[in-house]
């Protein structure tokens, strides 16, 4: 009966240092998906500018457009 709990014991402590080490991973990983992200927002920043560009000739400014 001992010997259930000691296996017992140590697979609730693998199970725990996995959960740590998923959640440092987790953490670790943030900053790289965020300059993904940050990337992929700037490449559809320009792509939209460009294509306002062709659409309207110039860049116009939207509230000053000396009406």
């Amino acid at each position: 009966m001992t010997y259930g709990f000691y296996k017992v014991g140590k697979g609730i402590r693998e199970q725990n240092e996995l959960a740590r080490e998923k959640l440092w991973a987790r953490i670790h990983l943030i900053p790289l998906l965020q300059a993904e992200e940050d990337r992929d927002l700037v490449r559809r920043h320009y792509a939209n500018k460009a294509r306002e560009r062709e659409f309207l000739g110039t860049e116009t400014e939207v509230y000053h457009s000396g009406r």
